[in-house]
């Protein structure tokens, strides 16, 4: 109990000196700016880019991807993955403490993996493990995973899974108060304003060059944009105006950088409801996606348009799928063709705040207009907007995106298998969902695994689960004084390295 209190504290004090810090704008405090509210902290159960911003600054995986998307080493200093890929080992780290002085060892690793694939505990993201079939212990700093079958891309996977600790991951606020073996404890969370973490003193890579981080929720674009112009935010990713990314880049006083991003935005179709159980009527709303138009128009030539699951820049990417070339006439054949007269077709149409997805669907309520086609937009909080999504049917059409879409199956398998994790549209083809299982079973540097996923791509792409809006670029936006920070491909990563990052106002 007496430690407890004194922790109690020590976290109480650390408030008063990060809004301290906050308000003096100096150098021991970062302020991040972020286009959303974490949904939660546990790694175990979120699956959004703004929870894992967070999380990746608090919990680790075994393995993370460094800028270059290479796999480089964290909780695990070595790992070998057989040739079959049926056996993974990994050697952990010595030196490593969770946030409250508890060592890390391989029963935490474990743990971890086994709360993931317990049915009972609803991880969305269980079907990416679901083939670790037993996790050995060797000693404490030593462990073994033995797969059902063969998996070609779980190493990826594990990458995306932070570890959490054995002795305290199962308590009931957990999730809003983690406690990690990363560069940063937790300390205050008030939604919708702000997120507070202080150094880890005893962290295994070194003590933090910037002892304070905040993250400050800014959903809207421009107000994000303005925060930081007037110097009360340091730096962020993503979100950004498109509009004012020329006169940015050709400032002194601020620092933009650009990379291609790992990811994809879309609109996705509820396929079990009404008139969208049809393929020819997605089919025709994809028509009426002006993909070129929204890329020059919205995003100011941020990202490409869409065609795909599967990014141009991987082997796997199949050039010969079908392209849906905006056209007005098109989709008011297909719609003919399906027996719907004009204002027979009436779409509710969700998105979030995202200010960038909210011009986009009102583009797309003016063109399914124009094809006779009645859409309604509403706009919700991120939160409820992806609880709607993830837990409901309770929808038409929305638009979303991913991000970190490394390889074929991370692109696929969650949101087209029937039994999909985030298959949110329902969408089902015993083809697919044969090519989508096979295609982890056999070498991902082999032409068959090539083959394999180009067919699921040409059969995904006709069937129109998704309307695929761009392909992402990653834009990062700081002030000159940050140093020791590289735009992230994955934005989900963003952050993960900021205890290297340097603020010398």
């Amino acid at each position: 109990m007496v430690r407890r209190s004194s922790m109690l504290i020590t976290a109480a004090l650390l408030v008063v000196l990060a809004f301290s810090a906050v308000a003096g704008a100096n150098n021991d405090t970062l302020v991040i700016a972020s286009g959303a509210e974490a949904v939660g902290l546990d790694p175990r159960l979120e699956t959004d880019v703004p929870s894992f911003e967070r999380i990746n600054l608090i919990n680790q995986a075994l393995v993370q991807f460094a800028t270059n998307m290479e796999l480089e080493p964290t909780l695990a200093t070595e790992w070998t993955v057989s040739d079959d890929t049926m056996t993974l080992w990994f050697k952990l780290r010595e030196d490593v403490k969770w946030h409250d002085g508890v060592p890390f060892t391989a029963e935490d690793v474990k743990y971890t993996y086994e709360w993931v694939l317990d049915p009972a505990n609803g991880a969305l993201n269980l079907g990416l493990y679901a083939d670790i079939e037993e996790i050995e212990v060797v000693n404490d700093h030593e462990i073994i995973f033995h797969l059902s079958q063969p998996n070609a891309f779980l190493m990826n996977n594990i990458a995306r899974m932070p570890i959490t600790p054995k002795h305290d991951g199962d308590r009931a606020d957990f999730r809003q108060s983690p406690i990690g073996t990363g560069p940063y404890k937790f300390v205050s969370w008030t939604r919708d304003d702000r997120m507070i973490l202080v150094e880890n003193e005893e962290y295994w890579g070194g003590r933090p060059n910037i002892p304070n981080i905040v993250f400050r929720a800014i959903p809207e674009n421009s107000t994000r944009l303005l925060a930081f112009e007037a110097g009360e935010v340091d730096i962020y990713q993503g979100g950004m105006v498109a509009q004012e990314i020329g006169r940015l880049e050709a400032d002194p006083n601020y620092v933009v950088q650009r990379t291609p991003g790992t990811g994809y935005n879309y609109l996705g179709f509820n396929t079990k409801v009404g008139s969208l159980s049809d393929v020819r009527v997605r089919q025709a709303v994809s028509y009426l996606i002006n993909r070129e138009g929204i890329v020059t128009n919205v995003l100011n030539g941020i990202g490409t348009p869409g065609i795909g699951p599967v990014s141009m820049s991987l082997p796997w990417f199949n050039e010969s799928v079908h392209i849906y070339d905006y056209s007005v006439e098109k989709a008011q054949e297909l719609l003919d063709e399906a027996g719907y007269a004009p204002g027979d077709i009436n779409l509710r149409l969700y998105t979030n705040e995202n200010p960038d997805r909210m011009r986009i669907a009102e583009i797309l309520q003016y063109e399914c207009q124009r094809a006779g086609i009645n859409v309604e937009v509403i706009i919700e909080e991120w939160g409820a907007y992806l609880a709607r999504v993830q837990e409901t049917d309770d929808f038409d059409i929305f638009i979303l995106g991913w991000s970190g879409q490394l390889d074929p199956d991370r692109a696929m398998i969650r949101q087209f298998h029937t039994n999909g994790s985030n298959n949110y549209g329902k969408y089902s083809n015993e083809r697919v969902d044969y090519l989508l299982d096979l295609g982890r079973t056999v070498p991902q540097e082999s032409q068959e695994s090539i083959d394999i996923y180009r067919e699921a791509q040409e059969i995904v792409v006709r069937e129109v689960p998704y309307g695929f809006i761009n392909y992402t670029e990653e834009v990062g936006l700081h002030h000159p004084y940050i140093g020791n920070w590289e735009v992230h491909p994955y934005g989900a990563a963003a952050w993960q390295d900021a205890h290297l990052m340097t603020k010398n106002k």
